[in-house]
């Protein structure tokens, strides 16, 4: 059971219950569905777009990707102004993502291929994966800007509807006491 998980940024506090958050969406669950939906056909059209289709591929390299961002989140100083390029350049053999994903080791391994083949990853001397980057900067990141925009949007419209889905179970809550 999780509860009253604390988010904090720029000094800014926020308590969310998930458990409330969960029976909210529970009692608005065709309101919750539909947000839902509606978000997720949005990104994994993008995705199918931005890799061909290949939804495996992609997997790969988000596996690879939360990899590297929590390298980044670690590596920046206190203040989010330096970050250390060195400690962000983490990387993860296919193996690991074989265990992660579920996807069979072969695969994973045809998948990495590709995507050294993009530019968007590469081989260190012990075998393993890591994004590619200059300065910081993935080359991912660049090619796949624009869906990432649309998603970075897509994710904002979907707190803003899940908000006010709870918003309103709140409502109903204090109305029926």
């Amino acid at each position: 059971m999780k509860k009253n998980r604390t988010a904090s940024r720029d000094d800014q506090q926020a308590s969310y219950d998930v458990d409330e958050i969960a029976a909210a969406f529970d009692a608005h669950y065709l309101d919750y569905q539909y947000t839902f939906v509606e978000f997720l056909i949005g990104h994994m059209t993008d995705a199918v777009r931005a890799f061909d289709g290949d939804y495996l591929e992609m997997l790969v390299l988000a596996v690879l990707g939360q990899s590297r961002l929590a390298a980044v989140r670690k590596s920046l100083s206190p203040d989010m102004s330096v970050l250390d390029v060195e400690a962000a350049a983490e990387s993860t053999n296919a193996s690991r993502i074989a265990d992660i994903t579920g996807i069979p080791r072969q695969t994973v391994r045809r998948k990495l291929a590709t995507l050294v083949a993009r530019g968007w990853i590469v081989r260190d001397v012990a075998g393993a994966y890591r994004i590619a980057s200059v300065e910081g900067v993935s080359h991912v990141r660049r090619e796949l800007s624009e869906p990432d925009r649309r998603a970075m949007h897509r994710i904002a419209r979907l707190f803003v509807d899940l908000g006010e889905i709870v918003e309103r179970q709140k409502k109903n809550i204090e109305k029926s006491r």
